[in-house]
Protein backbone atom coordinates (compact mmCIF):
# COMPACT_ATOMS: atom_id res chain seq x y z
CA UNK A 1 0.00 0.00 0.00
CA UNK A 2 1.70 3.14 -0.88
CA UNK A 3 1.69 5.75 2.09
CA UNK A 4 0.89 9.34 1.96
CA UNK A 5 3.78 11.41 2.83
CA UNK A 6 2.21 12.17 6.52
CA UNK A 7 2.59 8.56 6.89
CA UNK A 8 6.07 8.45 5.68
CA UNK A 9 6.70 11.39 8.19
CA UNK A 10 5.40 9.49 11.16
CA UNK A 11 6.90 6.28 10.73
CA UNK A 12 10.18 8.62 10.21
CA UNK A 13 9.64 10.32 13.70
CA UNK A 14 8.90 7.11 15.75
CA UNK A 15 11.84 5.36 14.34
CA UNK A 16 14.20 8.43 15.03
CA UNK A 17 12.69 8.58 18.39
CA UNK A 18 13.43 4.79 19.07
CA UNK A 19 16.73 5.27 17.72
CA UNK A 20 17.72 8.86 19.76
CA UNK A 21 16.75 6.83 22.78
CA UNK A 22 19.36 4.41 22.52
CA UNK A 23 21.82 7.18 23.06
CA UNK A 24 24.06 6.24 25.85
CA UNK A 25 23.95 9.37 27.51
CA UNK A 26 20.78 8.36 28.08
CA UNK A 27 21.08 4.75 29.04
CA UNK A 28 18.00 4.29 26.82
CA UNK A 29 17.97 0.78 24.98
CA UNK A 30 20.45 -0.70 26.56
CA UNK A 31 20.22 -3.58 28.90
CA UNK A 32 18.84 -2.81 32.26
CA UNK A 33 20.76 0.02 34.54
CA UNK A 34 23.17 -1.85 37.34
CA UNK A 35 21.38 0.98 40.29
CA UNK A 36 19.39 -0.59 42.82
CA UNK A 37 16.12 0.42 42.88
CA UNK A 38 12.98 -0.34 45.04
CA UNK A 39 10.73 -3.89 44.93
CA UNK A 40 7.92 -2.04 42.97
CA UNK A 41 6.89 0.08 40.21
CA UNK A 42 7.34 4.13 41.67
CA UNK A 43 4.77 6.80 40.61
CA UNK A 44 6.02 10.02 40.29
CA UNK A 45 3.43 12.79 40.42
CA UNK A 46 4.46 16.26 38.50
CA UNK A 47 5.88 17.68 42.21
CA UNK A 48 7.61 15.45 44.06
CA UNK A 49 8.81 11.58 44.47
CA UNK A 50 5.79 9.69 46.11
CA UNK A 51 4.83 6.02 46.38
CA UNK A 52 3.04 4.39 43.89
CA UNK A 53 0.71 3.17 46.24
CA UNK A 54 -1.56 5.84 48.52
CA UNK A 55 -4.90 5.77 50.37
CA UNK A 56 -7.45 3.93 48.73
CA UNK A 57 -9.91 5.86 46.75
CA UNK A 58 -12.92 7.29 48.44
CA UNK A 59 -15.81 6.04 46.72
CA UNK A 60 -18.94 8.12 45.88
CA UNK A 61 -22.47 6.71 47.04
CA UNK A 62 -22.99 4.19 44.70
CA UNK A 63 -19.73 2.43 45.87
CA UNK A 64 -18.14 3.37 42.18
CA UNK A 65 -14.78 5.56 42.67
CA UNK A 66 -14.33 8.75 40.86
CA UNK A 67 -13.33 8.47 37.35
CA UNK A 68 -10.05 9.75 37.43
CA UNK A 69 -9.74 7.50 40.86
CA UNK A 70 -10.83 4.69 38.89
CA UNK A 71 -8.18 4.90 35.92
CA UNK A 72 -5.58 5.58 38.42
CA UNK A 73 -6.89 2.66 40.48
CA UNK A 74 -7.15 0.32 37.34
CA UNK A 75 -3.66 1.30 36.04
CA UNK A 76 -1.54 0.92 39.45
CA UNK A 77 -3.27 -2.68 39.93
CA UNK A 78 -2.32 -3.68 36.12
CA UNK A 79 1.82 -1.90 36.51
CA UNK A 80 1.90 -3.61 40.15
CA UNK A 81 0.33 -7.35 38.99
CA UNK A 82 2.48 -6.85 35.49
CA UNK A 83 5.91 -6.06 37.54
CA UNK A 84 5.70 -9.36 40.10
CA UNK A 85 4.18 -11.43 37.43
CA UNK A 86 7.18 -10.68 34.75
CA UNK A 87 9.55 -10.79 38.38
CA UNK A 88 8.03 -14.66 38.48
CA UNK A 89 9.28 -15.08 35.23
CA UNK A 90 12.64 -13.88 34.54
CA UNK A 91 13.65 -14.19 38.36
CA UNK A 92 17.51 -13.31 37.32
CA UNK A 93 16.55 -9.92 36.68
CA UNK A 94 13.56 -9.74 39.27
CA UNK A 95 15.33 -6.15 40.63
CA UNK A 96 15.42 -4.15 37.13
CA UNK A 97 11.89 -5.54 36.21
CA UNK A 98 10.70 -3.41 39.20
CA UNK A 99 13.07 -0.44 38.69
CA UNK A 100 10.35 1.13 36.30
CA UNK A 101 8.48 4.14 37.50
CA UNK A 102 4.56 5.78 36.70
CA UNK A 103 3.46 9.19 36.18
CA UNK A 104 0.27 10.52 35.40
CA UNK A 105 -0.39 13.69 33.47
CA UNK A 106 -2.70 15.59 31.33
CA UNK A 107 -0.53 14.99 28.01
CA UNK A 108 2.65 14.24 27.60
CA UNK A 109 5.82 16.77 26.57
CA UNK A 110 8.58 16.48 24.66
CA UNK A 111 10.81 17.05 27.39
CA UNK A 112 9.16 14.31 29.58
CA UNK A 113 11.28 12.04 27.47
CA UNK A 114 14.24 14.22 26.36
CA UNK A 115 12.55 15.47 23.33
CA UNK A 116 11.21 12.09 21.97
CA UNK A 117 7.50 11.94 22.72
CA UNK A 118 4.88 13.89 22.66
CA UNK A 119 1.04 13.09 22.43
CA UNK A 120 -1.92 11.35 24.80
CA UNK A 121 0.14 8.10 26.27
CA UNK A 122 0.19 5.56 27.47
CA UNK A 123 3.63 5.57 26.80
CA UNK A 124 7.20 4.30 27.66
CA UNK A 125 10.33 6.39 27.85
CA UNK A 126 12.93 3.59 27.73
CA UNK A 127 15.48 6.72 28.77
CA UNK A 128 13.92 6.99 32.25
CA UNK A 129 11.87 3.88 32.34
CA UNK A 130 8.55 5.65 33.16
CA UNK A 131 5.12 4.68 31.79
CA UNK A 132 3.15 8.00 31.18
CA UNK A 133 -0.53 7.83 31.35
CA UNK A 134 -2.54 10.86 29.63
CA UNK A 135 -5.26 11.13 31.94
CA UNK A 136 -7.55 12.93 29.34
CA UNK A 137 -6.88 10.06 26.49
CA UNK A 138 -7.22 7.06 28.91
CA UNK A 139 -10.46 8.29 30.39
CA UNK A 140 -11.87 8.99 26.87
CA UNK A 141 -10.22 5.33 26.23
CA UNK A 142 -12.31 3.71 29.34
CA UNK A 143 -15.49 5.59 28.17
CA UNK A 144 -15.26 3.82 24.41
CA UNK A 145 -14.95 0.64 25.30
CA UNK A 146 -17.59 0.82 27.85
CA UNK A 147 -18.04 -2.47 30.11
CA UNK A 148 -14.61 -3.61 28.92
CA UNK A 149 -13.17 0.12 29.98
CA UNK A 150 -10.97 -1.84 32.44
CA UNK A 151 -9.77 -4.64 30.23
CA UNK A 152 -9.04 -1.91 27.54
CA UNK A 153 -6.45 0.01 29.84
CA UNK A 154 -5.00 -3.35 31.63
CA UNK A 155 -4.00 -4.57 28.15
CA UNK A 156 -2.44 -0.80 27.38
CA UNK A 157 -0.30 -0.87 30.24
CA UNK A 158 0.53 -4.58 30.16
CA UNK A 159 2.08 -3.57 26.51
CA UNK A 160 4.09 -0.41 28.04
CA UNK A 161 5.50 -2.91 30.07
CA UNK A 162 6.22 -5.12 27.69
CA UNK A 163 8.19 -2.09 26.16
CA UNK A 164 9.95 -2.22 29.60
CA UNK A 165 11.12 -6.09 29.19
CA UNK A 166 12.68 -5.27 25.41
CA UNK A 167 14.06 -2.17 26.95
CA UNK A 168 16.28 -5.20 29.35
CA UNK A 169 17.03 -7.55 26.70
CA UNK A 170 18.41 -4.69 24.54
CA UNK A 171 15.42 -4.96 21.88
CA UNK A 172 15.39 -1.38 21.33
CA UNK A 173 18.98 -1.11 20.10
CA UNK A 174 18.43 -4.46 18.43
CA UNK A 175 15.74 -2.69 15.80
CA UNK A 176 17.68 0.04 15.79
CA UNK A 177 20.63 -1.58 14.23
CA UNK A 178 17.94 -3.96 12.19
CA UNK A 179 16.87 -0.34 11.00
CA UNK A 180 20.41 0.67 10.03
CA UNK A 181 20.44 -2.04 7.54
CA UNK A 182 17.60 -2.25 6.13
CA UNK A 183 15.94 1.56 6.33
CA UNK A 184 13.40 1.39 3.60
CA UNK A 185 11.29 -1.52 5.85
CA UNK A 186 11.17 1.04 8.77
CA UNK A 187 7.64 0.93 9.39
CA UNK A 188 7.53 -2.79 9.21
CA UNK A 189 9.82 -2.93 11.80
CA UNK A 190 8.29 -1.15 14.24
CA UNK A 191 5.09 -2.67 13.32
CA UNK A 192 6.96 -5.39 14.73
CA UNK A 193 8.46 -4.30 17.70
CA UNK A 194 5.06 -2.99 18.53
CA UNK A 195 3.26 -6.49 18.38
CA UNK A 196 6.04 -8.01 20.28
CA UNK A 197 5.29 -6.35 22.72
CA UNK A 198 1.46 -7.28 22.46
CA UNK A 199 2.85 -10.66 22.73
CA UNK A 200 4.45 -9.47 25.76
CA UNK A 201 1.37 -8.59 27.40
CA UNK A 202 -0.22 -11.88 26.72
CA UNK A 203 2.73 -13.64 28.04
CA UNK A 204 2.39 -11.67 31.06
CA UNK A 205 -1.98 -12.08 31.17
CA UNK A 206 -1.33 -15.69 31.51
CA UNK A 207 0.49 -15.83 34.28
CA UNK A 208 -0.96 -13.38 36.27
CA UNK A 209 -2.17 -14.84 39.41
CA UNK A 210 -5.20 -12.24 39.60
CA UNK A 211 -6.53 -12.51 35.80
CA UNK A 212 -4.75 -16.12 34.31
CA UNK A 213 -7.63 -18.11 35.14
CA UNK A 214 -10.58 -15.38 34.24
CA UNK A 215 -12.22 -16.29 30.55
CA UNK A 216 -14.20 -13.13 30.53
CA UNK A 217 -11.34 -10.93 31.81
CA UNK A 218 -9.56 -12.74 28.53
CA UNK A 219 -12.79 -12.86 26.47
CA UNK A 220 -12.88 -8.84 27.22
CA UNK A 221 -9.24 -8.06 26.33
CA UNK A 222 -9.69 -9.92 22.80
CA UNK A 223 -13.16 -7.87 21.83
CA UNK A 224 -11.16 -4.42 23.02
CA UNK A 225 -8.19 -5.30 20.64
CA UNK A 226 -10.90 -6.05 18.12
CA UNK A 227 -11.36 -2.00 17.97
CA UNK A 228 -7.29 -1.53 18.71
CA UNK A 229 -5.76 -2.31 15.00
CA UNK A 230 -4.56 0.61 13.03
CA UNK A 231 -7.13 -0.29 10.28
CA UNK A 232 -10.14 0.01 12.64
CA UNK A 233 -8.29 3.52 14.43
CA UNK A 234 -7.51 4.76 11.06
CA UNK A 235 -10.73 4.26 9.28
CA UNK A 236 -12.62 5.90 11.76
CA UNK A 237 -10.58 8.85 11.68
CA UNK A 238 -10.58 8.84 7.04
CA UNK A 239 -7.10 8.35 6.80
CA UNK A 240 -7.48 4.22 5.49
CA UNK A 241 -4.94 4.96 2.99
CA UNK A 242 -1.96 5.43 5.90
CA UNK A 243 -0.56 2.35 7.42
CA UNK A 244 -0.06 2.68 10.96
CA UNK A 245 2.75 1.21 13.43
CA UNK A 246 0.90 -0.88 15.74
CA UNK A 247 -0.70 -3.47 13.43
CA UNK A 248 -4.08 -4.20 12.50
CA UNK A 249 -6.51 -5.54 15.10
CA UNK A 250 -5.87 -9.08 13.54
CA UNK A 251 -2.20 -8.81 14.13
CA UNK A 252 -2.46 -7.35 17.52
CA UNK A 253 -5.30 -10.13 18.33
CA UNK A 254 -2.82 -13.14 16.83
CA UNK A 255 0.24 -12.09 18.99
CA UNK A 256 -1.49 -11.25 22.42
CA UNK A 257 -3.24 -14.47 21.67
CA UNK A 258 0.37 -16.25 20.81
CA UNK A 259 1.42 -14.63 24.58
CA UNK A 260 -1.56 -16.12 26.28
CA UNK A 261 -0.78 -19.37 24.93
CA UNK A 262 3.12 -19.33 25.66
CA UNK A 263 3.00 -20.99 28.80
CA UNK A 264 5.32 -18.60 30.42
CA UNK A 265 7.80 -18.46 27.59
CA UNK A 266 8.31 -14.81 26.59
CA UNK A 267 10.94 -15.80 24.07
CA UNK A 268 8.24 -17.50 21.55
CA UNK A 269 7.59 -13.60 20.97
CA UNK A 270 10.29 -12.57 18.91
CA UNK A 271 9.21 -11.46 16.23
CA UNK A 272 12.41 -10.28 14.41
CA UNK A 273 12.42 -14.19 14.05
CA UNK A 274 8.92 -15.23 13.78
CA UNK A 275 6.75 -15.72 10.56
Amino acid sequence: MKRSARARKTAMATVIGAAAALAPALHCGSTARAQEGPAQARAIPETAPAPMHGPAPMAEESGTPPRGQRLRAIVARALDDSVETWKRMIKSRAQEVGDINLRFMTRLGPANCYGLYAGEGPVYCSGNHTVFVGTREANRLMARFGTRGEAGITFLIGHEMGHHIQNLYGRFRLLNNIIARAPDARGYLVRRFELEADCYAGVWIQGSSAWAHSARFRSDLIEVLSSMGDDRILAQEGRADVQGLHGTSAERTRWFVRGTNSGGDWRICNLFSAG
